[in-house]
């Protein structure tokens, strides 16, 4: 009986084995055995190192049907470590890199047609000095000098008397509120600006700074006759402002 079971199964692998041996012909990459899987991940790495394709190299990864691209790759990787094959290893991490793939150990260069990774140290450094200013000059300006139209002039200034370009200044006037910046008429100094009134009420500050607002700078119309008048209508002011 047990010569007789050991009979058949020789004859039967004789015949599975020798005689009509199973062929497996037009096979999906999908159907490899794991260790093919690896040699076909090794390959697309290396052919990626040459093309830089990652398009082709994430179709050829997809057709092997991995159920976890990213450990198999890892897997490779940490085998490769330590191995002379230093190409290998390098073209496995940039393949990683590219498919997206979080690596075990940081790569020593940067992947084909991927930008380098460079290093930026951020230094905090202290925010400028708010400007304190004070008014040191508020005079009215007559119809002498300010015919028509009137305007409020303004000087801003630094401790050492210079003027101050780029300073920002707040005019307002009922609902009105405006921005104007020294500087844009340097024919007057670089601490110079100003703006056209009509008659109102107005108030003044510099924007971004310590500095008080000056108001109630009135504006009157225009005088019939401005010699009769003697500089009693305001038709303007000059405000100098010094940093402290």
């Amino acid at each position: 009986m047990a010569l007789s079971l050991l009979a058949g199964i020789t004859f039967g692998l004789v015949i599975t084995w020798v005689i009509l041996p199973v062929e497996i012909k037009n096979a999906d990459l999908s159907d490899s055995r794991l260790t093919l899987k690896e040699d076909y991940v090794r390959m697309t790495s290396m052919a990626y190192e040459t093309t830089a394709n990652r398009d082709a190299a994430q179709k050829r990864i997809q057709a092997l049907g991995l159920n976890n691209p990213s450990q198999t790759l890892d897997d490779l990787i940490t085998r490769e470590k330590n191995s002379s094959n230093t190409a290998s290893r390098d073209a496995l991490i940039h393949l990683s890199q590219a498919l997206g793939m979080k690596l075990p150990y940081k790569a020593e260069r940067p992947a084909p047609g991927a930008p380098a990774t460079v290093a930026v140290c951020v230094i905090a450094t202290p925010e400028p000095p708010v400007l304190t200013f004070r008014l040191i000059e508020h005079t009215p300006l007559n119809c002498a000098s300010q015919p028509d139209p009137a305007h409020l002039e303004i000087f801003v200034r630094d401790t050492a008397g210079n003027g101050l370009p780029n300073i920002a200044i707040e005019v307002r006037s009922g609902e009105v509120n405006e921005t104007i910046y020294t500087g844009l008429k340097p024919e007057h100094g670089v601490g110079y600006a100003d703006y056209e009134t009509t008659p109102g009420t107005y108030a003044v500050r510099i924007l971004g700074a310590e500095s008080e607002t000056i108001s109630d700078l009135v504006i009157g119309a225009a005088p019939v006759d401005c010699k009769i008048d003697r500089g009693a209508t305001p038709r303007g002011w000059k405000l100098v402002f010094q940093q402290k």
